[in-house]
């Protein structure tokens, strides 16, 4: 690849560092352009890390060094630990730091909120949303973890549907059979065994009836029917096709519940709830119908949840940032550009930030490149895997696509004197100094958490000696 001398005399941001980001930066660094990175988060990583539960241990690892190979690049400057929009302004950014161009990168981290009427007041009380609360599980773990800690309760409620509702309904019932399994009965079984083996075989393992638990069941709940979930595509659109697929989702839901011992309501949305002494105790939900695609409530069906544990697993959108004009939960782009951001010569998005997809979005797609195998893998490590790999191999070369055209845009603005490209290695070298940054391996390695997988394998090994 051919590099053009003059793109080193411009300093492009790239605000996120995941998937997208990384992609990006390393098409713009390979050409030439130097880069800093900006990241919110200590690590780079995004979904992969505090997306993914923890069981997922292959995928995360190679996913993870991929972004490394990516961002390890000496064109490349990466600064942690800086979220744009709160310790650095947008529009300082664009005015005041001298970069050639901004490319938007950032990932869904915000949680759709959840459409009841002052249900607000609980929240991180009885009231949890689920990226709060996978980052949780994730890194709870861990002796110097300084996160929200939740307390998990029998008959928690987790309202959504998708791949994501089913990865937070299964920590649910995970986590309270493995507290009960070793305060009550002296049974050390770990996350992973649990997660692969599923609760009703690991119970039948030890010849535990789960109603010897006493444990109430979480309920997940869905504004659609367990054919309507979004794992499994129709080969073609044929009425005959389409109902196959929704019988498969079906199938793949019910083997859940079978594993995992969760209860599903369908059909119904919810619209209230019930408090006693300022605490959350139940939610009201409507039973509905679906007409022509339209939700329709049922007349006297209300009907309540009593619970002390609300999970919201309805999806995740981009933060929005002052200044940008938005539709909905997307960037307005310029029309017939779906990668410069409208109202600026200079400022670009890729990926999410282009889409406002998120979770629920992200899980449509993950079901839609899932095969029949689902069906009798479960979801595994593999199957997942394979399609992750090919879900972001789909962003990787869409990026590349636009990043592309954004070379060209980039090309033509004018060329940044020394003073300016000296002014922001000055800037990013306080922030370096401030957290303590030396260079990114050092870095990653010094500031990667300790996995749940090494705790346990050393634990494991100390035994046997």
């Amino acid at each position: 690849m051919g590099l053009n001398k003059a793109f080193n005399k411009h300093y492009v941001a790239v605000i996120g560092g995941s998937i997208s980001g990384s992609e990006a930066a390393n098409l713009l660094a390979e050409k030439g352009f130097r880069v800093v990175v900006f990241d919110m988060n200590e690590l780079p990583y995004g979904k992969i890390e505090d997306g993914l539960p923890k069981w997922h241990v292959n995928l995360r690892n190679r996913q993870i060094k991929e972004i490394d190979k990516k961002l390890n690049h000496p064109n490349i400057r990466f600064v942690p630990k800086t979220k744009i929009g709160s310790d650095i302004e947008f529009f300082d950014l664009l005015k005041n730091w001298g970069f050639s161009a901004i490319i938007l990168a950032n990932g869904s981290w915000k949680d759709r909120a959840l459409p009841i009427r002052s249900i607000e007041k609980f929240l991180d009380k009885e009231l949890i949303y689920q990226n709060s609360f996978i980052n949780w599980f994730n890194h709870k773990h861990e002796h110097d973890f300084m996160g929200k800690n939740y307390f998990i309760k029998g008959g928690a409620v987790v309202i959504g549907g998708g791949l994501a509702s089913l990865d937070v309904v299964k920590i649910v019932m995970i986590e309270l059979v493995k507290k009960y399994l070793f305060v009550k009965k002296g049974i050390d079984v770990d996350l992973f065994t649990l997660e692969k083996e599923g609760i009703q075989k690991t119970l039948e393992k030890h010849s535990i009836p789960f109603e010897e638990l006493s444990l109430k069941k979480a309920r997940l709940v869905y504004r659609r029917t367990a054919k309507d979930m979004p794992l499994k595509p129709p080969k073609n659109e044929s009425e005959e096709s389409i109902e196959a697929a929704k019988l498969v989702s079906e199938k793949l839901l019910n083997k859940y519940i079978e594993k995992y011992l969760f209860e599903f309501i369908p059909l119904s949305i919810p619209i209230n709830f019930s408090e006693e002494n300022n605490k959350l105790t139940g939610v009201v939900f409507h039973h509905i119908t679906i007409e022509k695609g339209k939700f329709q409530p049922i007349k006297d069906s209300l009907f309540e949840l009593k619970t002390e544990m609300l999970i919201s697993s309805i999806g995740s959108v981009p933060e929005q940032l002052e200044g940008l004009e938005y539709e909905y939960s997307s960037l307005k782009m310029r029309k017939k550009a779906d990668y410069h951001v409208a109202g600026f010569e200079n400022v670009f998005a890729v990926g999410n930030a282009v889409t406002g997809r998120g979770n629920i979005q992200e899980s449509k797609r993950h079901g839609k490149q899932m095969t029949a195998l689902i069906i009798d893998k479960h979801l595994t490590e593999d199957a997942l895997e394979k399609w992750l790999t090919n879900y972001n191999s789909e962003v990787r070369t869409q990026v590349n696509e636009q990043v592309e055209v954004i070379f060209d845009e980039i090309s033509k603005l004018k060329i940044q004197p020394n003073t300016t490209l000296q002014g922001i290695l000055s800037k990013t070298d306080k922030i370096h100094e401030k957290i303590k940054y030396t260079n990114y391996k050092s870095w990653i390695k010094s500031n990667t958490p300790e996995r749940l997988e090494d705790i346990l394998k050393n634990k494991v090994d100390c035994k046997c000696k």
